[in-house]
């Protein structure tokens, strides 16, 4: 196969004659360095190896049979590494073909042989390929038995061939296939070719482009680029950077243009190279930046970085090596190391660079002696500087100051110590868990918890060691909560330890790594038993506080209601004596007329309403302070009962109320005080009537069961709320306590009953279906012993019940003294009735004017003295008229026996009474037998 225009003429064997080459459609360039001239021999030869040299076919220079210069190309196809290899080899040996191929020699050799054989050549590995051989004359035209020989692979043309049609067409074809503008423009700077990259940048057919001038295509970038122009027309090569816009928007290029010359020297056009370089120009700016940017990171690290060459000489340091050295950089580059750091610090460091320079890394601690003479450890890195080669060019060298971290290290290593010895000697319990809830460490302390030494601990978890699951749920619930929160979390639990609870209290605090991860976790419990105590104390004292201030509060609001109800009770007998009082003093003539009479049973039953209120109130105080005494001996209860009801017989009959009886009982006895059991019943028969509406019905039933007399009293009145029963016996206790209440009373009624009756060994119990539904009280008392002593009795109580014989204080001379005139009075008409002999005085002054007036004769026997007294007390009177001395200096009443007379009604005003001298203390009102007996028994005894 021969490609047309290939064939070349005959050549005569070994004549020294040479045909001119046929001229190529392109012609070639004249040398740059000789315009306007022909080139010489020389410069074509050297011409044509470049030529050579930068074709992709084979190329071989033949002359006497022997290859003389080959390209890489032809090298490359048949199998050789280097051309140079081909130098010297025969022809026949470096093109070696088939044994089926058509012989393959020089045309010198063969004059009749074509200019171009087409056969099989044996290429790379002894593989064999189609081949075109083709041979041209040797350039030099005095060079005998010389050409050029081109060895082109057909095998790969033959692929690719359907598509080539003629020589324009495979040269546009490489040149479209080159990622480069590539353009040919003739002298009149029209375009007369280019490829499709041209196309594509310009967005431009290749029709649209070729024949237009080149200012139409290139626009305003035209004028920038028209002094290159100039330069390629003149016949000088020029390369440069220019910024053009194109399709795909403003882009960054390379452009080389090459002068197209003629045989004459003259520029026929030039050849336009042009290649984008946006990206390396990004690339390059990129690069910048970094190198900009790696030097200010440099810069602002406290790491001290140098560059170094093999010679030592530091090529770079950044600004924290600069200070450290006192020097510049600019002014430290060139300069050896040893210069820059000092010699006894380079010779310190030269093993480890010699070890970088050597290709070898190295890490070390060094310590390194400064310009100042002071010595600093330094952690230092020496890494080996390596082109691309993987040549060693030198060495990085990264040095940072570890002195205090050494510092800190040393600290850090006794504050451990420290830490160490705390934590082992303390009460504490401490221990470090992982997240698998396994012991780091424990110390000494984990034994308050009651298993083993801390030693056992050590990789373990608690139920591993036998604790308690409560002690083992609470630490790994905290530990838990603390890994996955990552804060700190409380600790409580209590455990049996040595046979005794103990309470624990604590806390779990999370440890992190260097990361923020939560590693381990560390617990803190400390033993809180003592202050659980005293907190439980406390919170039991706050609720005794609590329910005392509740109890006095409850109590002050039933005393603030009492005091209303006793102001009441009071004043209603003491109006109605009042009004009959002045009755008597104006409307009234003669003491016998029947509204004296009236008058004078209202007063004393108003009198008896107020001694009434006053005994149950004393009773009360006597029953608070232990001092009600009981004359207990057998009584007969059925009496009792029958004195009760006879006595409320009234208040019912005044109501048209009911009232039954039903005795069940004959003589049966119990041991108790008569005066107390008769009031225990008519407490709560008077109630039942008070309570009962008027033609209401009441209950009195008294039966014997199993030792014990059962006494009910049953009304069909107003009955209790069951609300309120509970509250029933208490002291001051009143359902209705307003100022509109429909009953009278202190509340203390059936207070005064059930301490009675428990005083009689006895129980009584109320019982209502609710409001208007009536009450039912029961009363149950222990039936009489016989054979046992029973005599509880007081020392002012009579013998019996029956009727009191008053003694005679006939001839005993008794001094009164009270501020109040109706008082003294009173007492004056009492014991003058008595017998006595009685004298008054208001106060302690007026007695003892009288005593110093008085004969001896006329001195009292006894003494009956207030004790609140305006001016001077009960007390002060006492102690003066005991010392008081007569004419003769003599003290007569010394010994003189004294009787309190005094509202005041508490045991504490008993007790100062008879501390204070007096031998005896009575309270108002008291009654008139109870003082004859007083005076009596206390004169006897003096």
């Amino acid at each position: 196969m021969s490609v047309p225009g290939s064939k070349l003429p005959n050549w005569p064997a070994r004549r020294h004659e040479h045909k001119r080459p046929r001229e190529s459609r392109l012609h070639p360039a004249r040398d740059p360095s000789t315009p306007g001239t022909r080139p010489t021999g020389d410069h074509r030869e050297n011409r044509y190896r470049r030529l050579i040299e930068l074709c992709n076919d084979g190329i071989l220079l033949v002359r006497q049979e022997h290859v003389v210069s080959a390209n890489r190309a032809v090298a490359a196809l048949l199998g050789f590494q280097d051309p140079q290899q081909m130098t010297g080899l025969r022809f026949d040996e470096a093109l070696q073909a088939e044994a089926g191929s058509p012989p393959l020699a020089p045309p010198w050799e063969d004059d009749e042989a074509d200019d171009t054989w087409h056969g099989q050549l044996r290429g790379e590995h002894g593989m064999l390929f189609d081949a075109e051989v083709a041979f041209s004359p040797y350039p030099d035209p005095r060079e005998i038995n010389a050409c050029m020989v081109v060895v082109r692979n057909l095998s790969e043309r033959r692929r690719v061939a359907a598509a080539i049609e003629g020589h324009d067409d495979y040269l546009t074809h490489i040149t479209d296939a080159v990622p480069v503008l590539i353009a040919y423009i003739d002298r009149d700077e029209r375009y007369r070719f280019v490829n499709s990259a041209y196309e594509n940048w310009f967005g431009r057919p290749r029709a649209e482009i070729v024949g237009h001038a080149l200012g139409d295509l290139l626009g305003d970038v035209y004028a920038e680029l028209k002094p290159h122009i100039r330069t390629v027309l003149r016949g000088e090569r020029t390369a440069f950077e220019v910024t053009l816009s194109c399709e795909h928007g403003t882009r960054h290029a390379f452009a080389v243009y090459t002068p197209d010359m003629d045989d004459e020297g003259a520029v026929r056009g030039f050849s336009s190279m042009v290649m984008d370089i946006t990206e390396r120009k990004t690339t390059e700016h990129a690069l910048l930046e970094r190198e900009q940017q790696l030097r200010l990171i440099t810069d602002v690290l406290p790491v001290l970085v140098l560059r170094v060459a093999p010679d030592y000489r530091v090529r770079f340091l950044n600004r924290a090596a600069a200070d450290r050295f006192g020097t510049a950089p600019e002014h430290a580059a060139g300069e050896t190391l040893a210069e820059v750091i000092g010699h006894t610090a380079f010779a310190g460091v030269r093993q480890y660079l010699d070890a970088a320079l050597g290709g070898s890394g190295q890490e070390q601690e060094v310590c390194l002696p400064l310009r100042d003479g002071e010595e600093r450890f330094m952690h230092m890195m020496c890494v080996p500087e390596l082109d691309d080669a993987g040549m060693v060019q030198g060495a990085v060298v990264a040095i940072s100051d570890t002195t205090q971290l050494r510092h800190a290290e040393a600290l850090l290593h006794q504050r451990e110590r420290e830490f160490k010895t705390l934590v082992e000697n303390s009460p504490d319990i401490i221990t470090r868990i992982d997240r698998r809830m396994r012991h780091l460490y424990a110390n000494p302390a984990v034994a308050k918890l009651g298993g083993p030494e801390a030693s056992a601990y050590l990789g373990k978890t608690k139920a591993e060691l036998g604790l308690p699951p409560s002690v083992v749920r609470a630490w790994d619930d905290a530990a838990a909560a603390a890994f996955a929160s990552g804060r700190e979390h409380r600790l409580d639990f209590d455990h049996v330890v040595d046979g005794e609870m103990r309470y624990f209290s604590g806390r779990v605090v999370p440890e992190f790594d260097r990361y923020g991860n939560v590693e381990s976790v560390l617990g803190i419990a400390y033993d809180v038993t003592q202050r659980a105590r005293m907190e439980k104390e406390r919170d039991e004292l706050l609720a005794r506080e609590r329910s005392a201030r509740i109890q006095a509060e409850t109590a002050a609001r039933a005393r603030d209601e009492f005091l209303a109800v006793v102001s009441h009770e009071l004043r209603a007998p003491l109006n109605g004596i009042q009004s009959w009082s002045h009755v008597l003093e104006n409307y009234v003539q003669e003491a016998s007329a029947p509204l004296a009479q009236r008058a004078l049973q209202g007063i004393k039953t108003g009198v008896a309403q107020q001694v009434r209120l006053i005994e149950d109130l004393l009773d009360v105080t006597r029953m608070m302070s232990g001092r009600l005494r009981l004359v207990k001996q057998p009584v007969a209860l059925l009496p009792v009962l029958q004195a009760a009801v006879e006595s409320v017989r009234g208040m019912a009959a005044a109501k048209r109320i009911h009232l039954s009886c039903n005795y069940r009982i004959a003589t049966e006895q119990i041991d108790g005080d008569s005066d107390r059991v008769q009031q225990v019943f008519w407490n709560l028969l008077s109630n039942a009537v008070k309570f009962t509406p008027e033609g209401g019905h009441v209950w009195l039933t008294a039966a014997y069961a199993e030792r014990e007399l059962i006494v009910t009293v049953r009304d069909d009145g107003i009955g209790v709320r069951p609300d309120f029963l509970p509250h029933l016996f208490n002291r001051f206790s009143q359902e209705d306590t307003s100022s509109t209440r429909g009953h009278s009373g202190l509340g203390l009624g059936l207070f005064l009953v059930r301490h009675l009756v428990e005083l009689h060994n006895g129980k009584v119990a109320a019982e209502s279906p609710g409001e208007n539904q009536g009450t039912t009280f029961t009363v149950r008392l222990p039936l009489h012993i016989p054979l046992e002593s029973y005599a509880v009795r007081d020392a002012l109580a009579p013998e019996s019940t029956g009727h009191l014989s008053l003694p005679s204080l006939q001839g005993m001379r008794v001094l009164v003294i009270d501020d109040q005139a109706e008082a003294r009075e009173s007492l004056a008409a009492l014991l003058t009735n008595a017998g006595g002999r009685v004298t008054t005085a208001n106060g302690g002054e007026e007695a003892i004017a009288w005593l110093c007036e008085a004969e001896p004769d006329a001195y009292p026997h006894i003494l009956v003295c207030d004790i609140a007294m305006p001016g001077e007390d009960g007390y002060g009177v006492l102690r003066r008229l005991r010392t008081w001395k007569d004419a003769h200096g003599h003290t007569p009443l010394r010994r003189m026996p004294a009787l309190a007379l005094t509202a005041f009604a508490q045991r504490e005003d008993r007790i100062r009474a008879l501390t204070a001298g007096f031998q005896m203390h009575l309270t108002k009102p008291v009654a008139p037998e109870e003082l004859i007996v007083v005076l009596d028994t206390i004169a006897d005894r003096h």
